[in-house]
């Protein structure tokens, strides 16, 4: 109940300020017998002096120079532990007129950022000699270590020509664009690139959402150049106007789904079970969303251990989505039902703990660019949703003016990141006719707050990307599960940074689970709180993944190994079936060939073998990936 909350705020005050709460504590049987509302509980903090969450900081923070943005993205783009910022201007670029520049800002560990822009190798910037571009000239800015030697390179989106800029690790980028071969088409309008493996062979590939011709997908070579695969995958010939897209594993099978939020059309599903082809299949996963979608979020809102979608559209057009997962490649729209369906002309959203009480919170920015049948639309403030998932039931309340993060600027970019290492997250907002917005968060400073403590984790691949994009991370205290999915994407934007959890009041992490998108599962135990964890894969106990056992027709695998693994030649599969049922079998290799493939069906519950010999294949990691009714699941095998 929302009162309880509310009640122990007040005795923590009391024991602060001697502020008298007897009056309430006379009460308390009384409201909470009738369930006292969640805008009573907002009126309750504010009308008793609840300090801020936030507090504008861009003054001290020295961005407030920063002009005329679309997007923004974060990363430790020279290595020294701090998160850097980088914006992209909306403007074609002037050399004299900063308001018309992408922005590279350093983080001095101090409070303050210093603009390295010129200094780092983006002191001439593009400019767009075709015809004029309505939203923006430069867009979306995504780092992605595309090389794999621990340095972060910066991807741009532009009207009519992307950039590519190889970070050279010393402080200074390299532009390789032609090269590298992922200049777009000169007549497409990108608006954000997202880095991803998709074929799950340890280097990370390149997706553009173009808002005015077909997406490309590129496929990493791994010799620093890309081959557009757009054709060969079945992704070509959607000329949609895609402002953004994420890769999800939806359909549980250990590779990656495609997710494309379309503007005014239906948002595209791709399927993709092989890292080799895609099927549009946004009906069948009821994803199919037909508003004027821009931004996108993901995270766990209702900790049930899967992962759920937010999209931001023009509510005067169609209200948001927000699509939770059912365990069963099914999502259902919760969001009229939660209390997030509208945030005006929606641009920018997170998933965020901003208060550390063990749920997601939601942020989204807006900004109205032009008239929506004719009419002109307002201005309004940007959304802060606090979770009362553990104060009440699933379901959230608007917190922005309570919370500070507020602000009517015509908002496009959004991000979250711990930019002072105090645990807690702040938030920069891009602007598109005026400054940038940087929120400080007050969280870990707030002594109202019994609970706040938290847990980051820096993530390094090895045998996957050295992002770890695709990453799970789960962490339990006692009988309580907390996840998330690293994956950084955004519209106009795609970060790098650590995966953050609020922990309440826990002081010690028991276990600490990592699923690799390599399929391999480890765990480390006993992790102390308030500390910034650097985990490296490998660095862990290798365990068994946890299945998820949600299907729409009650046919489950309950264990699935193979032995001997590793192998020399031959090998067998089992798999330990509750029901009758079908199951189909298919074998890839590291580079996401098919190499074997097969079916059974089985008559009663019980464990199936399936023999490989694996004559000719060469030496290797192999992945399966296996289908039995309703259920999928993946694992992997090495043969020496």
């Amino acid at each position: 109940m929302a009162l309880r909350l509310c009640y122990r705020f007040f005795a923590a005050l009391n024991r602060k300020t001697n502020f008298n709460c007897s009056k309430l504590a006379e009460h308390k049987r009384f409201i909470m017998k009738k369930t006292l509302p969640s805008f009573l509980f907002m009126l309750c903090l504010l009308s008793f002096g609840f300090s801020q969450n936030f507090t504008r900081f861009e003054t001290e923070a020295n961005l407030a120079q920063i002009q005329n943005t679309n997007g923004v993205a974060v990363a430790d783009y020279d290595a020294d532990g701090d998160l850097d910022l980088f914006f992209t201007g909306i403007k074609n670029f002037k050399p004299a007129d900063e308001t018309t520049w992408n922005h590279l800002m350093r983080n001095n560990a101090d409070g303050s950022f210093t603009d390295v822009t010129v200094a780092a190798g983006f002191g001439i910037q593009y400019v767009n000699e075709g015809l004029r571009a309505e939203r923006g000239e430069k867009m979306g800015a995504s780092w992605g270590d595309y090389d794999n030697d621990g340095y972060p390179d910066l991807f741009l989106a532009n009207s009519r020509l992307d950039q590519l800029y190889h970070n050279n690790g010393d402080g200074t980028f390299t532009d390789v664009t032609a090269q590298a071969g992922v200049e777009g088409c000169n007549v497409c309008y990108s608006s954000t690139g997202l880095w991803w493996d998709h074929d799950r062979d340890g280097d990370l590939d390149l997706y553009v959402s173009v808002l005015n011709n077909e997406n490309i997908l590129y496929q990493n070579n791994g010799d620093g150049t890309f081959t557009n695969i757009t054709e060969t995958t079945g992704l070509a010939g959607d000329n949609t106007i895609t402002w953004a897209s994420v890769a999800i594993d939806a359909g549980k099978d250990g590779f990656l789904d495609l997710y494309n939020m379309n503007d005014t059309q239906i948002n595209e599903f791709f399927e993709n079970r092989s890292g080799q082809k895609y099927n549009e299949a946004s009906r069948a996963y009821r994803l199919d969303d037909e508003g004027a979608s821009m931004g996108v979020a993901v995270g766990d809102c209702n900790n049930d251990g899967r992962f759920d979608i937010y999209i931001t559209n023009i509510f005067n057009h169609l209200p948001n989505p927000l699509f939770i997962d059912l365990g069963n490649r099914r999502y259902s729209n919760k969001a009229v039902a939660y209390g997030v369906e509208n945030t005006g002309w929606g641009w920018g959203t997170h998933f965020l703990d901003f208060d550390h009480d063990g749920d997601e919170d939601l942020a989204a920015v807006n900004g109205p660019i032009d008239k929506l049948y004719g009419v002109v639309q307002p201005d309004i403030d940007n959304f802060l949703f606090k979770n009362m998932l553990v104060e009440e039931s699933m379901h959230f309340v608007d917190y922005s003016e309570a919370s500070g993060f507020v602000g009517k600027a015509k908002s496009k970019g959004l991000e979250v990141f711990d930019y002072d290492h105090d645990g807690d997250l702040d938030l920069v907002v891009a602007n598109m006719e005026e400054g940038a917005y940087f929120f400080k968060s007050n969280t870990s400073q707030n002594d109202n707050l019994v609970s706040k403590n938290w847990l980051q984790i820096k993530l390094e691949g090895t045998t996957s990307n050295r992002d770890a994009l695709g990453t799970t991370v789960k962490i339990k205290i006692g009988d309580k599960s907390y996840y998330r999915y690293h994956h950084g994407a955004a519209v106009f934007g795609q970060s790098i940074k650590p995966v953050h959890f609020g922990v309440s009041d826990a002081t010690v992490i028991d276990e600490i689970r990592f699923t690799w998108l390599t399929g391999i599962t480890e765990a480390i135990y006993n992790v102390p709180v308030n500390q910034i964890l650097y985990f490296r894969e490998g660095n862990g106990t290798v365990v068994e993944a946890e299945q998820d056992t949600t299907t729409s027709g009650g046919a489950i695998i309950e264990k699935d190994f193979a032995m001997p693994n590793p192998f020399l030649e031959k090998t067998t599969l089992y798999f330990e079936l509750a029901n009758p049922g079908l199951l189909e079998l298919s074998m890839f290799s590291a580079f996401g060939n098919l190499v074997f493939q097969t079916e059974a069906t089985v008559q009663e519950s019980g464990i199936l073998e399936i023999p490989w010999e694996s004559a000719g294949a060469a030496s290797g990691v192999y992945f399966y990936s296996a289908k039995f009714n309703d259920k999928k699941i993946n694992g992997k095998i090495v043969k020496l």
